[in-house]
């Protein structure tokens, strides 16, 4: 629960301490801490809530993300649905081979949760009601940044239908998104990139999707190791969100987004088996070319936060999170400097930590999508190594904990590991031909 200390100073001739432009995780996170330190903070969102976000964006909660939102005074119970509850993680690959894993205990829960991002993101702009000197403006659209000089002090934006107002702060802080308007508008360049294996991703919701291994809710990636995923997460209300994960140089949607998506989906037989008899209930939505990097983190008057300054494939759903655990790193930040140290200074200290909490996981992310989406192993290597590998159970836990930022990801790929895994795969192949020769 916040419990953060109060900020003191204070400067008359400013409307706000701080503005928050972006109202979802990472904009209404910062919000939060900041107003429990009894700053005079304004947050507004072009959009009006609840609403999903307008970036499609991966639906889940690993066990660490929702440790944060803990810390920020909302209650899982508001939030989750059973039906959304996923202990298991099953993977199919090729055709070849399926195993299944069992999420391991992380911050005191050993599940997923797939969440609706409509009452998820309303929850948390709602959360801020708890504190008066936040004040809140959605449906208002910031057109532009006020300067003195070179530095930020304020916005130019409107409620819809009315006339453009200025509002004035110390500071402004964009959270709105990858494709963020405060970004474009400071000429904030993206200072690390990895772009040599993008993705495309194509999603819906489903209903009546068959039972993934018996469970009715668990989570469900398949693979035809040529180029493509398919990745099932159970959503609350019975509810299914079925994505299509591909190399993007490989997408052609030829101007029909819903033919590519189902002609996706029947590529491989083991995903396109639990829909007979399903429903799509939504349109395709879908993100074409997923960059991948960071921007600058911050200048005179100015900072960046969650996708605003660093983004990334879905494909571990690590967005959230890394929304929440940003916006932590910058409400530090911003209140040393509220309390008297140099900006410039403050901000180093919020890049650096934010470099160095989220950059192994770009690593590990980028590197998967070099490996899963852009090489194409012999089918030998997918029975043997690659299947040794992933039903190894201590390959599995690793796994998951990454993911579940328990664990450093550049465990997954040492070579003790890897080794280990398909010692122990030869090992139980050798011991099933000898039993069945024994028979």
């Amino acid at each position: 629960m916040l419990q953060a200390p109060p900020v003191h100073r204070y400067d008359p001739r400013m409307d706000y301490d701080v503005i928050v432009v972006g109202g979802r995780p990472a904009g209404a996170s910062l919000a939060a801490r900041l107003g429990a330190r009894g700053l005079r903070v304004l947050i507004v969102d072009r959009a009006t809530f609840p609403s999903p976000p307008s970036v499609p964006s991966s639906p889940i909660l690993t066990p660490a993300t929702m440790a944060l939102l803990d810390d920020l005074g909302v209650d899982e119970a508001a939030y989750h649905d059973p039906h959304g509850r996923m202990p298991l993680f099953r993977f199919a690959m090729a055709e070849a081979f399926e195993t299944l894993m069992r999420v391991p205990e992380i911050a005191g829960r050993d599940y997923l949760l797939g969440v609706d991002r409509h009452l998820l993101d309303h929850l948390l702009w709602t959360n801020l009601s708890r504190f008066e000197r936040v004040e809140r403006r959605h449906g208002f659209a910031v057109t532009d940044l006020l300067r003195d000089g070179d530095r930020v002090v304020g916005i130019r934006g409107s409620a819809r239908g009315a006339a453009p107002i200025e509002l004035r702060a110390r500071a402004v802080i964009g959270a709105d998104g990858r494709f963020s308007l405060v970004a474009r508008r400071v000429g904030a360049e993206v200072v690390h990139a990895d772009n040599r294996h993008c993705s495309t991703t194509y999603f819906a919701e489903w209903t009546g999707v068959l039972p993934v291994h018996g469970q009715s809710s668990s989570a469900f990636v398949c693979t035809d190791a040529r180029g493509l995923d398919i990745i099932f997460f159970a959503l609350p209300g019975g509810r299914w969100s079925i994505n299509t994960h591909a190399r993007a140089d490989r997408v052609d949607i030829a101007g029909d987004p819903q033919r590519y998506y189902l002609e996706a989906l029947q590529q491989i037989p083991s995903a396109w088996r639990h829909l007979a008899g399903a429903q799509q209930i939504t349109s395709v939505l879908g993100l074409k070319q997923i960059a991948n990097g960071y921007r600058r983190a911050s200048g005179p008057g100015w900072a960046l936060c969650g996708d605003a300054v660093h983004y990334k494939d879905p494909i571990d759903g690590q967005g959230i999170y890394d929304a929440l655990l940003g916006a932590r790193l910058l409400d530090s930040a911003l209140a040393a400097w509220l309390a008297g140290e140099p900006w410039e200074r403050a901000m180093e200290r919020y890049s650096s930590e934010l470099w160095q909490a989220t950059h192994p996981m770009f690593l590990s992310t980028t590197g998967r999508l070099g490996r899963e989406l852009y090489q194409e192993p012999p089918k030998i290597v997918i029975r043997t190594l690659l299947r040794w590998l992933m039903c190894d159970p201590a390959y599995q836990e690793c796994f998951l904990r990454v993911l579940g930022r328990d664990c450093p990801p550049p465990r997954l790929t040492s070579p003790a590991l890897i080794a280990g895994a398909f010692a122990r795969g030869a090992a139980r192949d050798l011991a099933a031909v000898l039993g069945r020769g024994r028979r």
